[in-house]
């Protein structure tokens, strides 16, 4: 049995709240670990976390999408 969109769309969006909220604070602890370290190494950190977090919830935004059709 599939979802309804309605489901689909309030357990999407709560794991797109409440992890995206995980993944920030686990990417700052670690980039509060990276504070004695170089501005270079700072910089690549802040932009790889900053784009990794795009491809799960890209997978969830498809999921809650799919139960419109």
């Amino acid at each position: 049995m599939t979802d309804k969109p309605a489901a689909r769309s309030l357990w999407g969006m709560l794991a797109l709240i409440f992890g995206l909220m995980a993944y920030a604070f686990l990417a700052g602890g670690i980039g509060s670990m990276l504070n004695e370290s170089s501005l270079i190494i700072q910089t690549i950190y802040y932009l790889v976390a900053g784009i990794l977090w795009i491809f799960p919830a890209r997978k969830i935004l498809e999921w809650m999408g799919r139960g419109k059709r």
